[in-house]
């Protein structure tokens, strides 16, 4: 694993950030139901954790020294707060499954880099792990 090499997966992270961003914020203003305004006040909260996430990310890179990404990957649309939701848990799963395989390709790094890396991204795996755990929550009462 070279630095570049992690420079660029670290870039593909940060798109799947700008991603998540992106989906809160339009099913914050999408979501219908009974409920909707509970479900808009979750997702904008979840937009502004994705917004810190973008700046850390962005951080991040710029220390390893890169270049960030201003580039998103696409997301599922939906209006109803079970799919919204479902998909919000699958995203957020794939994060922590991407993100402990980074910590795995952090250790090969090595360094001072390598050490930061694993720090850096195992808060990174605590948070979605809990917004998981938060979403599986909410799926059981729908």
């Amino acid at each position: 694993m070279t630095k570049n090499d992690m420079l660029q997966l670290l870039n593909d992270d940060l798109k799947n950030e700008w991603m998540h961003l992106r989906f809160y914020l339009f099913h914050a203003s999408q979501v219908v139901g009974l409920h909707c305004s509970e479900y808009k006040e979750l997702l904008l909260e979840h937009e502004q954790s994705e917004m810190k996430h973008i700046t850390e990310f962005s951080d991040m890179i710029i220390g390893l020294g890169g270049c960030p990404t201003e580039e998103s990957n696409q997301f599922f649309k939906y209006s109803e707060p079970k799919d919204i939701i479902s998909y919000a848990l699958e995203i957020e799963s794939n994060v922590v499954k991407n993100y402990v395989e980074r910590i795995k390709q952090a250790q090969e790094l090595g360094g001072v880099d390598g050490q930061w890396l694993e720090i850096f991204l195992e808060k990174q795996v605590e948070h979605s792990r809990e917004d998981v755990d938060h979403f599986k929550q909410i799926l059981r009462g729908l």
